[in-house]
C-alpha cells in the first residue's frame, strides 16, 4: 500500500549560487560525507548535490514528515540505482527516482508499506 508520493524540482544554476554564498557551511548541514565525496569527483558537483537535495525533500513529502538532511544519505546501489540510506526512514519500501535536465534536477519518491 502506497503511504505517500514525493516529488520536489530545484533549479540548479539557483542551488550553485546558494552554495557560493554560503559556502561549505551549507553543503556540511545537507549532505553526507559520502555525498560530498561523490558529488565532488564529479565533472559538475553542483548538478549531483541539487538532485540528491531534491530527492531528500521529495522523501520528506512523501514520509509527511521532515528529517535532519544529514539523517539520511542518497546512494547507488551496485547497477547504479538510487536509493536512501538512514535509520530513521521506517518504512518497508522507498523507491527513488532522480534525474538533471535543462537546468532543473528533479526527484520522486514513493513510500510504501506492506
Amino acid at each position: 500500500m502506497i503511504l505517500g508520493v514525493g516529488i520536489e524540482a530545484v533549479e540548479i544554476s539557483r542551488f550553485k549560487k546558494a552554495i557560493e554564498r554560503r559556502g561549505e557551511r551549507l553543503v556540511g548541514r545537507l549532505f553526507t560525507k559520502g555525498e560530498i565525496a561523490w558529488c565532488n569527483s564529479q565533472r559538475r558537483p553542483e548538478v549531483h548535490l541539487s538532485a540528491r537535495f531534491a530527492a531528500k525533500v521529495s522523501l520528506f513529502k512523501a514520509l509527511g514528515r521532515t528529517l535532519r538532511f544529514k539523517d539520511v544519505e542518497v546512494v547507488k546501489d551496485a547497477l547504479g540505482r538510487p536509493s536512501f540510506r538512514g535509520s530513521a526512514l521506517g518504512a518497508d519500501s522507498i523507491t527513488l527516482s532522480m534525474t538533471h535536465d535543462a537546468g532543473v534536477s528533479l526527484a520522486q519518491t514513493i513510500v510504501e508499506t506492506r
